[in-house]
């Protein structure tokens, strides 16, 4: 019997021992190995740090870095200015050899004057005239403009041969019409002949219904410069009709923080434009807000110069106003000033 007991009593210490070298090794391999939810945690929390949101509300766009906090609160303490409300959109025609093959562009100016006090409905009057690229200027002389936003009205006073036009010209006239229509926010453009019809042949283009600009414009995203030797002035062209990237291979029209990123350099390397972002400038990063845009930018003052710098002012402004932004904030960090411009509908 007491053999017995013996023998029970070493085998239950053989088997606490072998139970404590067990335990020690699932802890070891709990240890050693994460769960697979445990990883999954990991990469997703890894995944949510390196995402950010690139929509057309997005504060800081992928890629690039938040100021730091100090900047930000420094910003309160910047020479701050707001510019006048009123600015008129120009229109000229220039003549580039692309692939051996002249072309025609239409090219854009945006300028402001604080002595002009003018209400919206003039300043979108005064920018069709004058932007008017017809031969006979047809909108000074045949039409009237009146504005019940966001629809454009043309009443035309006549008809026929004086409202004609050829292929080429009426390219430009449309052209030049629908993008500062689009400029102002203006969403609708109606057509009247003298009976006050919608029924009226324009620019060999017969109208009988709205014509809605967006449509007519198609999808725009950034400017680029070209200088104008004759006008001795920087112009402005549109990346969509220049072929630069204005969209997602998905798709997906560009975010305001991503045109202004693709503004710093230009796709074709014998382009005869610019990039209006010139060596010596930084963007620190873009947002665009409720309608409110914003750039933060830096300049080297030993190689930027004033006239670089309103080129590239102007060019932001136009950028913002593809996304018909109530107002734009340009904040140089190097001089501490914040200018801002109010746009559509102020």
């Amino acid at each position: 019997m007491k053999k017995i007991t013996e023998i029970v009593g070493i085998l239950s210490a053989a088997l606490l021992i072998v139970g404590c070298q067990n335990s020690d090794n699932d802890l070891e391999e709990m240890n050693a190995e994460p769960t697979e939810e445990g990883a999954a945690g990991e990469n997703n929390q890894d995944n949510k740090e390196e995402l950010k949101t690139n929509d057309d509300n997005n504060v800081i766009d992928k890629n690039e870095e938040a100021l730091p906090e100090a900047d930000e609160n420094d910003i309160d303490a910047y020479t701050r200015t707001v510019e006048t409300p009123t600015y008129l959109i120009g229109s000229q025609y220039i003549e580039a050899e692309v692939d051996g093959i002249v072309r025609f562009y239409t090219a854009f100016s945006i300028k402001r004057d604080e002595d002009q006090k003018l209400s919206r409905e003039d300043t979108i009057e005064i920018s069709l005239n004058e932007g008017d690229l017809s031969e006979q200027d047809i909108l000074s002389t045949y039409a009237d403009i009146s504005v019940d936003w966001p629809k454009l009205h043309l009443h035309f006073n006549e008809d026929g041969n004086e409202l004609s036009a050829t292929s080429a010209q009426s390219v430009l006239f449309y052209d030049s019409l629908f993008a500062i229509s689009d400029l102002y926010g203006i969403e609708e453009v109606l057509f009247f002949n003298s009976e006050g019809e919608e029924d009226i042949i324009v620019a060999e283009r017969g109208i009988d219904e709205p014509i809605i600009v967006q449509n007519e414009r198609g999808l725009t995203r950034g400017y680029y410069t070209v200088y104008d030797e004759e006008l001795k002035e920087t112009l402005f062209l549109a990346g969509g009709e220049l072929g630069e990237q204005v969209e997602h291979e998905r798709g997906e029209s560009l975010s305001f923080p991503e045109t202004v990123e693709t503004m710093n350099s230009v796709d074709r390397e014998d382009a005869f434009y610019s990039s209006a972002i010139v060596e010596g400038m930084e963007i620190v990063n873009s947002s665009m807000e409720n309608g409110s845009a914003t750039v933060r930018y830096a300049a080297e003052e030993e190689i930027v110069t004033e006239e670089d710098l309103i080129v590239f002012e102007r060019a932001m402004q136009l950028a913002a106003l593809d996304f018909h932004a109530e107002e734009i904030r340009l904040i140089n960090h190097t001089t501490e000033e914040s200018i801002t411009y109010p746009l559509i509908g102020q």
